[in-house]
């Protein structure tokens, strides 16, 4: 088994931000009252950019963030945790896009996903077209930026006022959702600049059922905002293809009451943001690319008989139904592994060996 190594995975974090080409930056490091060694490694660095905090007591990630942002004095924030690694380019390139985007609040970079050992298991590579899709995915409860790489402008987000603590570890999907109600958008640089470390201590992994609690809730407060009727729990679960969904809607009746609240919602958002025809076409494609054809289609269809509503609904819209779903979940994990065969056989080699 792998040992957890903090201070040497920090070691490799705090090069990674001195060695980048851009150098024009405050290093603020905030030390979350650690116990180990990191303080005597962080005041190593004989680097007049590096600014070190130190919290008295252990306040959390989105408390130390929060603080982090009313200490710091630069234009922009870019954030990175104490296991990642920044690629040399990691900083020019998102200063740039800021820089040249005024529309964007919150940018983040393509990612590759490595091991204790430092070896890439996956990688992460997505598209944030306009404003449209940028909403588009924060409505199907979804993250369209990514925390271990995001720069966002740091005035504007103490203006939405930071990082609430009371959605953490989903803290930073609720500032999205802020940040979009603010109609500024998020971009991703398509290069893959940061490298997001996994392992048994990564808060991700040790709160998960907290982190996707929050998640939801932090959801379904966005999408209340556009719809005051008695279903959002229910819309939540549908937008998320959840298969709760499935215990509380049994009947075509209770769907189509589901289906009339994602319309409020979605002619809400349309009138409330003013969508260009783009931002709108950019919007329900990413929608009904993930709920499918089936979802659209059965708003002009809640008058049929539930025998053909149905076969309808999930015939064109299968990844509602939870086996289909699970198994596209497994592929979506696997397949991007498989570029990377090196990395199975040396697990495999692992295991076996019993490191």
């Amino acid at each position: 088994m792998t040992v957890y190594n903090g201070v040497a995975f920090l070691r490799e974090a705090l090069r990674s931000v001195l060695d980048q080409s851009f150098e024009d930056f405050e290093f603020l490091i905030v030390d979350d009252a650690s116990t180990d060694e990191s303080v005597s490694l962080i005041r190593s660095y004989a680097d007049e950019r590096i600014r070190l905090v130190l919290n008295e007591t252990n306040m959390g990630q989105a408390a130390s963030l929060n603080k982090g942002l009313d200490l710091a004095s630069g234009e922009y924030i870019a954030r990175l945790d104490q296991d990642d690694v920044c690629l040399p380019e990691r900083l020019a390139r998102q200063v740039a896009l800021l820089d040249a985007r005024s529309d964007v609040c919150v940018t983040c970079t393509w990612e590759y996903t490595i091991d204790e050992k430092g070896r890439k298991v996956r990688d992460w590579r997505s598209t944030i077209n306009d404003f449209g899709a940028y909403l588009a995915t924060l409505t199907l409860g979804l993250c369209p930026v990514w925390h271990p790489s995001t720069m966002f402008r740091r005035v504007k987000v103490l203006e939405l006022g930071g990082y609430d603590p009371s959605f953490a570890p989903a803290e930073d999907y609720d500032l999205w959702t802020r940040i979009a109600l603010a109609r500024l958008s998020g971009a991703i640089v398509p290069e893959f600049l940061v490298l997001q470390r996994v392992h048994g201590g990564r808060q991700s992994i040790t709160r998960r059922p907290v982190q996707e609690a929050n998640t939801r809730r932090a959801h379904e407060k966005f999408i209340g905002a556009f719809t005051g009727d008695s279903h959002i729990e229910e819309l939540g679960f549908l937008l998320r293809m959840e298969k709760a969904f499935w215990a509380k809607c049994r009947s075509k009746g209770e769907f189509s009451e589901v289906l009339g609240s994602m319309n409020r919602m979605t002619n809400g958002m349309l009138e409330r943001f003013d969508l260009s025809e783009a931002e709108a076409t950019s919007f329900k494609r990413s929608i009904y690319r993930r709920l499918g054809l089936g979802v659209r289609l059965s708003m002009r269809a809640r008058a049929l008989p539930a025998f053909l509503f149905f076969p309808l609904l999930l015939g064109l819209s299968p990844m509602l139904v939870s086996p289909l779903q699970r198994l596209a979940a497994f592929f979506n994990r696997t397949l991007p592994e498989l570029r990377y065969p090196g990395r199975i056989l040396q697990s495999t080699a692992d295991r076996l060996l019993g490191h």
